[in-house]
């Protein structure tokens, strides 16, 4: 009987450690996690609709009344993903600066509104852009989030706020929606009090710990395949092994 309980327990370490190696390979080589930096990022307000502000180290969205909103745009360049990659996630995060105060007159905190992002539909330049020639966007796989608590400054603590944008990004994959990067916007634009939230950009800032980023996890389908067929292999030669020790086993007891 302990006999039995010992092959039993090897021939379960046996499938535990081949198993567990492959699939530890399998994470370690075909799940690919990228992060990209903007190639384009500015912002403006509606109130002077031909000012631009690409090149600010802020990058600031606002809602108010009386046509003061502001609105931001980011974009990334994403053409190095694999046309036949598998997206598995993608999230756009922005590093908090600073926010508005409901101690101030006139101004509200903006902690809990909800900001979307949409993927435009039209070219732009960083130092181009503006409220008067912003491009279109579409509603297609637009995400929202709540600006969370708190405020960060240039020293920290680290705040970023992220959005999860996956389908938007295999949109572009797809090449349904062009890849011309996206507005931020508060959702509720026109509020009664003044409320904004200002992000890190690319410009003006210390090094790349402060940019926004798109970080993106992909697997290759190649790869995945050739882990299930590695994995059936596997259990294949497992299974005859096992087969064969048992037969072993048998015999030996027969004899005895």
């Amino acid at each position: 009987m302990g006999s039995d309980t010992t092959k039993n327990f090897v021939a379960l370490l046996l499938i535990v450690v081949v198993y567990g190696a492959t699939l530890g390979i399998f994470w370690a080589t075909a799940l690919h996690t990228v992060t990209f930096h903007p190639v384009a990022q500015s912002y403006s307000w509606q109130i002077v609709p031909l000012a631009n502000n690409g090149g600010s180290n802020n990058f600031e969205i606002t809602s108010w009344r009386n046509g003061r909103n502001m609105r931001g745009w980011i974009a990334f360049n994403t053409s190095s993903i694999p046309q036949n990659a598998w997206i598995m996630s993608a999230t756009l995060n922005l590093r908090l600066w600073v926010k508005t105060s409901s101690n101030q007159s006139q101004l509200g905190d903006p902690t809990g509104r909800l900001y979307g992002v949409y993927a435009l539909i039209g070219p732009w330049t960083d130092e181009g852009i503006n409220w008067a020639n912003q491009p279109n966007w579409t509603n297609q796989d637009s995400a929202t989030s709540p600006v969370p608590p708190g405020e960060g400054g240039w020293y920290g603590p680290v705040i970023w706020m992220r959005w999860d944008i996956t389908g938007m990004v295999k949109d572009w994959q797809s090449g349904s929606v062009p890849n011309d990067g996206v507005v931020v916007k508060d959702t509720q634009e026109n509020a009664s009090l003044l409320y904004s939230t200002q992000f890190f950009t690319i410009h003006q800032v210390p090094d790349q710990t402060y940019y926004p980023r798109l970080v993106v996890t992909y697997l290759i389908p190649q790869e995945v395949y050739g882990t299930i067929i590695l994995i059936i292999a596997e259990t294949a030669l497992i299974s005859l092994l096992l087969f064969r020790v048992r037969r072993a086993g048998r015999i030996v007891s027969a004899q005895n």
